[in-house]
């Protein structure tokens, strides 16, 4: 549930216009694996560098853009409209599919630099799908399976921007600057490239994407750069690295738990987000992150009634909690941050609509729109009042 910030207009640079994200990666992009990346001339258009965004070359079968791939072939695929539109990926669903996982479609890698701003751009056209545009950085995580601690590359960091559905070719516009966060814990990871990540959900129809490009805009000014590398933010380092001593399986490693949780969540792997904070609920329950990250997962999972429970116990309502009921003498007192009482209500503003209460949606929405909730929440509040606003129009 990352969301928006205040949106200007910019020149389209080709046809109706462009989705735009200008991205500064203050403490998050690392060096290219070219040394300098491609140049533009002066006053000319950015080199893009990301591979066939215009969609006009079909891969090896035809069906998908040459350097894209998708889980769902037989619901995305390379469109040619011919004239100036070209080829573009055109995404499809029924109800069952947007009301689920969705669509999507994910580029190759991108080599991105340390302390860089880029801009990523779009056109979309929508007859009913909501879409959004994930820039994803990807970065080498140690984890355990079986006992044994391997390495993997997964996602470690995520920008997202949310498209509303228009009959038209329409341009969406956004600038934000990328700060670290640390909703997850303090564990530190280096972001090594990006992928873009094309995502199309409910409700059921079709959705066109088109011209997307990804620019290198410039260097950040020396007074913003917070780390001279890339990483998610600045905080300690983890504490599972190479050479790391690894347990056995059946010994329960609460920070190697919790770090797992947190990338399943980010990568959107929310049934193994929920599953890996049922588990640090029931051994630590005390502990807020842990509460915020199984209530959101949960949401997203559409399990109302869990995601509400825990969202009622951070809110001091212990919603009636088997697993960790407070208050409880014989356990530690509970360790809840405002920020994580700002992400309960959100969710239990949802749990209450989505399950027909929306008066008491409303009261909890007003809660989580006070001045000083935490932004992400505060973002995800506002996305879910015009949601509910365009229900009821």
């Amino acid at each position: 549930m990352t969301g928006l910030v205040a949106c200007r207009r910019v020149a389209p640079a080709r046809a109706a216009g462009r989705l735009v994200l200008a991205c500064a990666f203050a403490a998050v992009l690392i060096d290219a694996a070219r040394p300098d990346g491609p140049v533009s001339a002066p006053g000319s258009q950015p080199a893009n560098l990301l591979v066939n965004g215009d969609f006009d070359r079909p891969d090896a079968t035809g069906a998908l853009p040459a350097g894209w791939t998708t889980e769902h072939p037989a619901n995305v695929r390379r469109n040619d409209l011919g004239g100036q539109r070209g080829g573009v990926v055109e995404m499809t669903g029924d109800k069952q599919l947007m009301g689920g996982y969705g669509a999507d479609l994910l580029s190759e890698k991108i080599p991105v630099k340390p302390n860089t701003r880029y801009r990523c751009t779009g056109i979309t056209r929508s007859d009913g799908p909501n879409m959004k545009v994930f820039v994803r950085g990807y970065g080498t995580v140690n984890r355990r399976v079986k006992g044994e601690l391997k390495t993997f590359e997964d996602p470690v960091y995520t920008m997202r921007k949310d498209i509303l559905p228009t009959g038209d070719w329409t341009p969406f516009n956004l600038d934000f600057t990328i700060v670290p966060f640390n909703e997850f814990g303090a564990y530190q990871h280096r972001v090594e490239y990006v992928r873009i990540k094309l995502w199309a959900y409910w409700p059921a129809g079709t959705c066109w994407f088109d011209d997307v490009r990804f620019e290198e805009v410039g260097p950040l000014s020396a007074d913003a750069v917070r780390h001279p590398d890339a990483v998610t933010h600045t905080g300690v380092p983890p504490r599972l690295g190479p050479g790391a001593e690894t347990t056995t399986a059946a010994a329960f490693d609460e920070e190697q738990v919790w770090l797992d949780a947190a990338n399943a969540f980010r990568a959107d792997e929310f049934a193994k987000a929920a599953e890996l904070g049922e588990q640090l609920v029931a051994r630590a329950g005390h502990k807020g992150m842990y509460r915020v990250l199984l209530a959101r997962a949960l949401a997203a999972l559409q399990r109302w009634s869990e995601a509400e429970q825990q969202a009622a116990w951070l809110l001091g309502e212990g919603g009636g909690d088997t697993a960790y009921s407070r208050p409880a003498v014989s356990q530690p007192a509970p360790d809840i941050e405002p920020w994580q009482r700002d992400w309960a209500c959100v969710v239990r503003a949802e749990a209450c609509w989505r399950t027909g209460r929306a008066d008491e949606a409303r009261l909890w929405l007003k809660r989580a729109l006070r001045e000083d909730t935490a932004p992400q929440a505060r973002t995800a509040a506002e996305q879910l009042s015009r949601q509910i606003a365009d229900h009821e129009d």
